[in-house]
């Protein structure tokens, strides 16, 4: 509700970060500029774009280009760093638009030391930029920045971060990301506790992510297709698995996904996972019902949200946030307990 620096991109004020961040707006820019970017949209699918994007801001044989790349690249880090200052700073305009916050959660982010950046938008040169815009912005306050960290895995961490959930000691096992714009399926060996191979297989897309239903009748018919879709989906994932490692993969079935659950529950109103929960309180059950079906063995399935997921990376590190930019604006706190 109030910037803590005027003069950077004021256009902000007011709104909600998902309104100014996330890689459906650095799709709809490159798509607007796509001439002046000389980037030929018929040869990349719009999903790929942010990382055309990041390509084109390292083009040396393109200046012009190369010069608008970076330019708008920075604009969605001068943004970030706008939302960082404003947790930071907690003045009393946006404390009061907080009314779900309390004090202490404003002094919760006035200590944080370290912020991880994750995700697509965080991956390569972009990542670079954000964090440099993050801290140009915390200098024109006179603010000391937090402590900016990249990731060098940041697309997969979510996936990792479930992979260290696995109890079972030895064995090979399927983990997998339920994101907005893809599903990132990947099986893991471990043995004597450890993990010694993280194998990422072909990703796919994410189907049926409408938020808002015209009624409850579509609503369900959208969540039976999105259902069947993912059971397939972890299904396929299980027996590639197999036939790779001449294995048959463990029970356990550890899910990251973009939406908020606790305890198999999906929240059940915001993410286009949201409308499984037409289907029955406890997702995680379902899959897991649906899949022992299907692999004709027992399953587990385990649901994470996926910025818990992420933090899980980082679980020794105290008063850092991990902060997910890719298709939406997620968060995780590594001192969660998943």
């Amino acid at each position: 509700m109030k910037l803590p620096v005027y003069g950077v991109d004021d256009e902000i004020e007011g709104l909600t970060v998902k309104e100014f961040f996330n890689a459906k707006l650095v799709i709809a820019a490159v798509k607007a500029h796509a001439d002046e970017l000389h980037i030929d949209l018929s040869s990349c699918h719009e999903k790929k774009l942010p990382r055309r994007l990041a390509q084109k801001a390292a083009d040396e044989t393109d200046e012009s280009g190369a010069a608008l790349a970076r330019k708008m690249m920075m604009r969605f880090g001068d943004r970030l760093g706008l939302l960082l200052l404003a947790l930071k700073l907690g003045e009393p305009e946006n404390r009061a638009a907080r009314e779900d916050w309390t004090d202490a959660h404003w002094e919760y982010w006035a200590q944080v030391r370290d912020i991880i950046l994750v995700g697509g938008l965080a991956s390569g040169l972009f990542g670079e930029i954000l964090r440099e815009r993050i801290e140009a912005v915390f200098a024109l306050r006179g603010i000391a920045p937090y402590n900016i960290l990249l990731y060098d895995n940041a697309a997969q961490a979510a996936v990792l971060g479930c992979a260290s959930c696995i109890k079972a000691r030895d064995g090979v096992f399927v983990v997998m990301d339920f994101g907005q714009t893809s599903i990132k399926r990947s099986y893991v060996v471990k043995c004597d506790g450890e993990i010694t191979e993280v194998k990422t297989l072909e990703s796919i897309a994410s189907k049926n992510m409408e938020w808002v239903m015209p009624d409850e009748e579509e609503r369900l018919r959208q969540a039976k297709e999105l259902h069947a879709y993912l059971a397939a989906a972890v299904e396929q994932t299980f027996r590639e698995a197999k036939q790779a490692t001449k294995t048959q993969p463990g029970s356990e079935v550890i899910i990251s996904v973009a939406s908020y659950t606790v305890d198999g529950t999906l929240n059940d109103s915001r993410s286009g996972y949201a409308k499984l929960c037409a289907l029955g309180s406890n997702y995680a059950e379902l899959l897991a019902w649906e899949l022992s079906g299907r692999l004709r063995c027992g399953i587990d399935v385990r649901l994470l949200h996926d910025g818990t997921a992420v933090a899980l990376n980082f679980r020794r590190r105290r008063d850092t946030v991990c902060l997910s930019v890719g298709s939406y604006f997620g968060i995780g706190f590594p001192e969660t307990k998943a």
